[in-house]
């Protein structure tokens, strides 16, 4: 039994020492399934569309599978998410495969012991990722190649549909918007992404310091500080921008 658990070990030990010598930024893109094995219904939980957010936060150009670019797929990585056996709580892998169907890696596990399902999914899903963020990946701008009839042989891919608004609630549309929270104004920026948040700050060359992005794509928006941390992100019917972090929620009031 103890050779077999130093069997077992050894096995671990070189493929995550194969995993770190691949060199993924290599890789054109990686494509995420638009459900999940575990899951019962498509993106069930944000979990596909959040998946995609942590991989192009991560460095990929991600797409989910419906989206799949007009490439060689053996230049892209295929991504999945593994719930993993445990007696309490959630605990999540992500797993990326080639084309062939090899794994060529696997994250640290995310655990989370919410009672919520939809809570303990996310914030499991949200470590597994941690440890993916570490690989500093970052791929280059793809091209995607079409039929030789066409009036142009390559191109950059198309931006991917995103959200205009959410619950009936349009997002802001002027490429600056005015801000305040706790007395203190901010400037929010209008970008291809999604938008800026600046805080207005004497100190600052330009008197703007930026505290954070919001990252608009397809079902997600997501708030990214200057630190790195992910925060929901949300905007209500008079236009206020609410920032939802598991510990708060923070209102910034729209100044018409």
């Amino acid at each position: 039994m103890k050779q077999f658990r130093i069997i077992i070990f050894t096995f671990l030990i070189g493929f995550s020492a194969l995993s770190q010598n691949i060199d993924f930024s290599s890789y054109s893109y990686v494509i995420v399934p638009d459900k999940f094995e575990f899951l019962n219904a498509p993106d069930q939980f944000q979990l596909n569309s959040m998946s995609l957010f942590y991989l192009k936060k991560s460095g990929f150009n991600a797409f989910l599978a419906k989206d799949t670019p007009n490439a060689n797929r053996c230049d892209g990585l295929y991504a999945n998410v593994e719930e993993l056996k445990t007696l309490f709580g959630t605990k999540l892998q992500v797993v990326l495969l080639d084309c062939d169907g090899n794994e060529v890696y696997r994250s640290d596990e995310g655990k989370s012991k919410y009672k919520e399902f939809e809570k303990t999914y996310q914030d499991a899903l949200r470590k597994a990722f941690e440890s993916v963020e570490k690989l500093g990946v970052s791929q280059s701008e793809m091209v995607q190649t079409y039929a030789a009839n066409s009036s142009d042989s390559t191109n950059t891919l198309p931006a991917e549909s995103k959200l205009s608004e959410i619950n009936g609630v349009p997002f802001p549309s002027s490429k600056f918007s005015n801000y305040v929270n706790e007395g203190k104004s901010y400037l929010l920026r209008k970008t291809a992404e999604g938008y800026s948040l600046y805080k207005e700050d004497s100190s600052s060359e330009d008197g703007l310091k930026l505290v954070g992005k919001i990252v608009v794509m397809e079902k997600v928006v997501k708030y990214i500080d200057v630190s790195g941390n992910v925060a929901d992100a949300d905007f209500d019917q008079s236009g206020n921008l609410i920032i939802k972090t598991r510990e708060s929620t923070i209102t910034y009031d729209f100044v018409d």
